[in-house]
């Protein structure tokens, strides 16, 4: 049976952003609204300031939550320092990080360990060791800003972000995703800014791209995007269900070359170099242990 979610975040307290969705969403009938975090922007704003963001931000949420059949389902952010503030957010429903709820008949969780196939997973960050290996019903992420849809996960990108050295705002979008029982699921991008669409050829088996970071494919401009999601997805596959913290290099290389059916052209030489340096990248997913093995960053960023 098919359910219809307005899916959005990363606003980070504006309140036109979500002005433009509530307008451009007059007369439409959902099921579900998710809010993947960022509701605020505590993180730069400052906790009290946030308080005030969250009050602002609340008559909007509830406004668009009332296009939905079974309300609004949130999880905070990592500009809502994960929801460390002094006040709560009043519409709808946390999902929670321990266990499900259940809400209009369809459990949601942000609890990477009560994921079962007919629970949708509601996330900020990427967690990017399930992009080949995810479960459940469906996932809803958000924080790089970067929209992506791969099999039963969609990245919703951005609604607002301002950015820091300019303070110039940047507007980008919300999406409608029809879930359904298997993937391909029916998405529609809706632009409340820009959001530029991408098919790479190169890197099309990681989905289809919508953002404004970059004028192409995000991987093409910045190869460590691909190469932090690479590492950490064949990690998990080769750990996950088994006692190994820690494996080999090699090994490594030859689980990520396989996650691909056709890889790009010299991407195994290209990821066994970035594995060889990969003390060098702050937000690398993985880090050497003392004996040399692969095992996961102790301040890992999204693994």
């Amino acid at each position: 049976m098919g359910q219809r979610y307005l899916v959005l975040g990363d606003h980070h307290g504006d309140t036109e952003s979500l002005r433009r969705v509530r307008d451009d969403i007059e007369g439409e009938t959902f099921d579900f609204v998710v809010h993947v975090g960022d509701v605020t922007d505590a993180m730069r704003a400052g906790r009290e300031t946030a308080v005030r963001q969250l009050r602002e931000v609340e008559p909007l949420l509830d406004a668009i939550a009332s296009h939905a059949r079974h309300g609004l389902i949130w999880v905070w952010g990592n500009r809502d320092h994960f929801g460390d503030l002094d006040a709560d957010l009043d519409v709808g429903t946390e999902a929670p990080s321990e266990g499900c709820v259940t809400v209009g008949g369809q459990r949601f969780t942000n609890d990477l360990d009560a994921v079962a196939s007919d629970v949708v997973l509601v996330t900020h960050m990427e967690t990017w060791r399930l992009l080949d290996h995810f479960e459940g019903r469906a996932h809803f992420c958000g924080n790089t800003h970067l929209g992506r849809l791969k099999g039963r996960r969609v990245n919703s990108a951005f609604l607002q972000y301002t950015h820091r050295e300019t303070g110039e705002q940047s507007f980008g979008g919300y999406f409608v995703v029809d879930v359904t029982d298997e993937p391909p699921f029916d998405v529609e991008v809706h632009e409340v800014g820009t959001l530029n669409r991408f098919d790479c050829p190169a890197h099309g088996e990681r989905g289809v791209q919508y953002h404004a970071a970059f004028d192409g494919c995000m991987y093409c401009a910045e190869s460590d995007i691909l190469m932090r999601e690479m590492a950490a997805s064949a990690f998990y596959g080769l750990t996950d269900g088994t006692d190994r913290e820690a494996v080999r290099e090699e090994a490594l290389v030859s689980y990520a070359v396989e996650l691909w059916e056709d890889p790009p052209r010299g991407f195994r030489s290209a990821f066994a170099d970035y594995i060889e340096g990969i003390d060098g990248d702050r937000y690398a997913p993985l880090d050497r242990a003392d004996d040399g093995l692969l095992a996961v960053a102790e301040r890992s960023y999204a693994y």
